[in-house]
């Protein structure tokens, strides 16, 4: 063989490989670019029900409610109160005595709170 029918039979299967080349990656990068387009719809599917879903309004029902309305103020950490502490014992000893129409005896944890405070620096008359 000669060197020129070498260096055109390489010439002619390099440019075979990059046309096969060629012809596979559009067929991939078509497939994916359509499947990202597919999931991009999807996601924006998923968004509008998000946001159908979060502009509807919050329904509390009644018991739900009710066990709410019967938390003291000084029990909810987000207002800055502490589930256990004594203020929260004594609103809460308060309260039951209003909602039953009987007055519990609160005396005792009156008397804790009072000494906490005092430890605290804080007079009774501060009492929340």
């Amino acid at each position: 063989m000669t060197p020129t029918l070498l260096v055109i039979g390489a010439l002619f299967l390099f440019g075979g490989g990059v046309g096969v080349g060629v012809a596979v990656s559009r067929d991939r990068t078509a497939d994916v670019v359509e499947r990202q387009t597919e999931l991009i719809g999807e996601l924006q599917d998923g968004q509008r029900a998000l946001v159908e879903a979060s502009s509807k309004p919050l329904v509390i029902d009644a018991e739900v409610r009710a066990s709410l309305a019967r938390v003291p103020p000084a029990c909810v950490e987000a207002l800055g109160g502490s589930p256990l502490s004594p203020t929260c014992s004594l609103q809460y000893c308060w309260s039951m005595g209003v909602q039953d129409g009987q007055r519990p005896d609160c005396d005792a944890v009156e008397a804790l709170v009072v000494e906490a405070q005092a430890q605290n620096g804080r007079s009774s008359s501060d009492m929340p």
